[in-house]
């Protein structure tokens, strides 16, 4: 039987004539939450959530998109109007730069339509889940049969970033500023090796001098910064590297994949 959606249409028509133009986004989105909070049944709440998550996407507010739409209740749905809620979700959270959220959807949206396949590849490369990405790019290229720009995909896909590892850096953290020049930032790494360097000749020169307290408290204080802050940068620069040369490659992805 087919759903009636009668009240949409109706809250939509008054929160058009309330508001100054039909355009008013925000408005809209209180009117269904309004809905929603004067007792609308199973049927009308979800519908009242995904209009209200509509709104949300014209106003550019991914995070609160995704965040309606994840208050959907998923089993009162069909198996088309589900699939269509996760694709939106995980479309959300792509275009909020939530990309592990987003990936988290890929299983379970799956892959009924090219629109996902898309949106599956770009996420995974955004995420530097590169492997996988492939393999759903690959799909979307050949989607309507073998396609001449599989090679060059597959060329582009093998030359994807390597990822700095971390243990290593965690490793070359020990010897300022060996670790900083592993993730490539060499200013960073010359004013780390400085600040060490410093704290080191501090608590040297005071043990000479013999101000021994003067040399383990202010030494030790001064070396726990720059010596154990040396760690935390590297581990983090190790992150920043990831998720920037994963956006890099998936915006090459997206160029690719986009250019036919």
């Amino acid at each position: 039987m087919l759903r009636q959606r009668l009240f949409c249409t109706i809250s939509i028509f008054l929160c058009a004539l309330f508001s100054a133009s039909a355009q008013d986004w925000e408005s809209l989105a209180v009117g269904y939450e309004r809905i929603i909070y004067d007792g609308a049944g199973l049927e009308e709440t979800n519908d009242a959530l995904r209009a209200k998550a509509d709104c949300y996407k014209q106003l550019g507010r991914w995070a609160d998109a995704s965040a309606t739409l994840s208050r959907i209740r998923m089993f009162a749905l069909d198996e088309k109007e589900r699939a269509e809620v996760l694709y939106e979700q995980e479309l959300c959270y792509f275009l909020g730069g939530e990309f592990s959220q987003a990936a988290v959807l890929v299983e379970e949206l799956g892959d009924g339509s090219r629109e996902a396949l898309l949106l599956h590849a770009l996420v995974l490369a955004y995420d530097g889940q590169y492997d996988n990405s492939e393999i759903y790019a690959a799909r979307y290229l050949s989607w309507d049969g073998p396609s001449p720009r599989l090679q060059a995909l597959l060329n582009l896909y093998a030359a994807h970033p390597l990822p700095h590892n971390a243990t290593a850096a965690m490793v070359w953290s020990f010897f300022p500023p060996l670790g900083h020049f592993y993730n490539g930032e060499f200013g960073e790494g010359v004013l780390s090796g400085t600040l060490n360097a410093a704290a080191l000749a501090f608590t040297v020169a005071n043990f000479v001098s013999g101000y021994w307290v003067t040399g383990l408290l202010g030494g030790g204080i001064a070396l726990n910064y720059t010596f154990m802050g040396n760690q935390e940068r590297n581990a983090a620069l190790v992150e920043k590297h990831r998720r920037n040369d994963a956006v890099d490659f998936g915006d090459k992805v997206r160029k690719f994949l986009l250019s036919e």
